[in-house]
């Protein structure tokens, strides 16, 4: 059985973390990893303060184990925030920019602090302001992202805070890479693509097999979505976000000066998608890991697999030794 620091800290079995992926998460799906053994999370950004509400309501009831919420800094709703820290769930993740005082306001209630991050500058910005967990994130990952590859990450972030726990993100989905993490010296997985392609998230069946069917190469990150989109990607940590190549994103990756002098028009031809239920045709969010993907599982098992082949590697490593 996995049991690292991890898992002492926050109350969990395995040291696998669901990614909180915006409103692309769900009461169901952050139950079903929580109540797996891992650690659930629900995504705040984008969702209403009311919603946010419901939804909190909903997993609390779903799930008597630990839970986290996800927060992106640079668009931090303070409703929202207040929502969250009424609930006061186990875990406040924070993403994309610093979290800064905020931790402070979280440790009040109670709560733990996990802060995501993309270079070691970053990393040592969030020990020193409080941050019980932080995530390093690597250039592989699905959504926002940024310039450094996990491998290279992963441990010069924990050589940078230790002792507080770092977990890994970005092209891990199965036990190989979880493995691998704590090996860097990581204490867990922060994972996220892989829970989009799990039956309880709460995407279309276009996105999920893009998932299935896409190889790792397509998923490229959007130099011209920061122009369309400029919060969270280009404040805070400068991040960009990774998507499925179309035809959409590939034209306006050759046109993203364009996009830049006007993004209304970009804007337009999402809503006209939308509108028409065309969208996943277009944008469709997703890590580097998609190639390792291969079926939809439900997220429980996404869990139990991922922490059962983790501990058989594990276990054949002195026979590497010789």
């Amino acid at each position: 059985m996995l049991n690292t620091p991890l898992c002492e800290l926050l109350g969990i079995r395995t040291p696998i973390i669901q990614a909180g992926m915006s409103v692309f998460t769900s009461p169901r799906l952050a139950a079903e990893v929580s109540n797996a053994g891992g650690l659930g999370s629900l995504g705040a950004w984008q969702r209403s303060p009311e919603q946010l509400r419901r939804d909190l309501e909903e997993l609390q009831h779903a799930t008597d184990r630990p839970v986290a919420v996800n927060h992106v800094v640079p668009t931090l709703d303070p409703s929202g925030f207040d929502v969250t820290l009424t609930h006061a769930p186990a875990v406040v993740s924070f993403a994309l920019d610093d979290a800064g005082d905020l931790m402070e306001r979280v440790h009040e209630v109670g709560s733990l602090v996990m802060q995501q991050v993309t270079t070691v500058r970053e990393a040592e910005a969030a020990a020193e302001h409080g941050a019980d967990i932080i995530i390093a994130q690597g250039h592989e990952a699905g959504g926002y992202a940024g310039e450094v590859a996990t491998l290279a990450l992963v441990p010069q972030v924990v050589d940078a805070v230790s002792p507080v726990p770092v977990v890994a993100a970005g092209g891990i989905a199965d036990g190989r890479g979880l493995a691998a993490a704590l090996m860097l010296g990581a204490v867990g997985a922060n994972v996220g693509t892989r829970f989009l392609a799990s039956t309880e998230a709460p995407i279309g069946e276009r996105w999920k097999q893009a998932i299935l069917d896409a190889p790792s190469d397509v998923w490229v990150q959007l130099d011209f979505w920061n122009h369309v989109v400029p919060s969270p990607g280009r404040e805070g940590y400068g991040t960009r976000l990774r998507a499925l190549r179309t035809e959409f994103t590939d034209r306006w990756r050759e046109l993203a000066d364009q996009a830049l002098a006007d993004p209304n028009v970009v804007l337009a031809e999402l809503d006209d998608a939308e509108d028409s239920g065309r969208l996943e045709e277009l944008l469709v969010v997703g890590g580097q890991s998609a190639g390792l993907i291969d079926r939809l599982l439900p997220a429980a098992d996404i869990v139990r697999t991922m922490a059962a082949e983790a501990e058989a590697l594990l276990a054949l490593a002195p026979r590497v030794i010789v």
